[in-house]
């Protein structure tokens, strides 16, 4: 039997529609993992749970959205840190990238993140950086070391006549061999806190001066380190408390550098987010603790022998 013109096109409508809600269902792909890196284009790496690696690209009308209970809250997507663990819907394109219209993650994913990335659980980028810095003090150390080996040679010659001098001078070695030993082992000689204002990350004038006498202090110390690590209220964000604290470490840095302070006698600035709260954050003056860079100076007790 002939169909009719009217039958014909609706029976391509119908084919139209099916193919439609086909494409939309092969493209209703999701996955569950962990980032671990971001690209130079702004998207990210993603381990998964079945343990593949798969780039997840970010487009302008990507959804990111932090979970909390029942709640969803827009977020930007710099809050996908290393460490984060999200899922991801959208379509693969082709099987080693994902194309993701929206990511969800949990709040507390998030803070688990933040702790990682701050410092609690040092990034391999720190750990490579401090061995660097430890590095360069024992090979300063070990020069010293070799000075006063020379030094103790020939002041054994000069005493080799005298028996309670030689035992003397082998003490004198003992002592130095155990301070050589302990050269990952740091007395702290002094300590001073930073405080900053609500959402800001510039040192206030009183403390860039107590930060150049520090540094004064410091540059007469032998075999120095200072440690700067930045903290930030648990009010707001925590990617933006995140940044704060970051900010805030590296403005602290910058002065002590500025006065004289080697970048190689600085760990790399710690940034520790909204951790080790010193007030429980309920007034503003609470807050205002949380607010800090604390700045210590270390000595190697290789070297004081304390």
């Amino acid at each position: 039997m002939k169909r009719t013109r009217a039958q014909l096109v609706a029976i391509l409508a119908f084919l139209l529609a099916t193919l439609g809600m086909s494409s939309a269902a092969m493209a209703d792909e999701h996955l569950r993992g962990v980032v671990t890196g971001r690209e130079s284009d702004g998207s990210i790496d993603v381990k998964t749970d079945d343990s593949a690696k798969v780039i997840v690209v970010l487009q302008e009308i990507t959804k990111v959205r932090e979970l909390s209970g029942l709640r969803s809250i827009k977020v930007d997507a710099s809050s996908l840190i290393p460490g984060l663990r999200i899922k991801a819907d959208g379509d693969y394109d082709p099987v080693t990238h994902f194309v993701a219209m929206r990511v969800t993650f949990s709040r507390d994913d998030l803070k688990l993140a933040l702790a990682i990335q701050g410092g609690l659980t040092p990034t391999d980028n720190n750990v490579a950086a401090n061995r660097a810095a430890i590095d360069a003090l024992s090979q300063e150390t070990g020069q010293r070391f070799s000075q006063q080996q020379q030094a103790l040679q020939q002041e054994g010659q000069r005493i080799a006549a005298n028996d309670e001098k030689i035992t003397a001078t082998s003490g004198a070695v003992d002592a130095t061999n155990n301070r050589i030993a302990n050269l990952d082992d740091y007395s702290v000689l002094d300590t001073i806190t930073v405080y900053f204002g609500n959402g800001q990350a510039k040192v206030a004038p009183m403390y860039q001066t107590q930060l150049i006498d520090f540094a004064t202090k410091a540059k007469g110390t032998s075999a120095y380190k200072v440690s700067v690590e930045g903290f930030a209220s648990a009010v707001g964000q925590p990617a933006l408390n995140q940044r704060l604290s970051a900010q805030r470490a590296d403005a602290v840095a910058a002065v002590l550098q500025q006065n004289g302070v080697a970048p190689t006698n600085i760990f790399v600035p710690a940034a520790m987010g909204t951790s080790q709260q010193v007030a429980p954050n309920k007034t503003k003056k609470d807050q205002a603790q949380n607010r800090r860079v604390v700045v210590r100076l270390m000595q190697n007790r290789g070297i004081t022998g304390q």
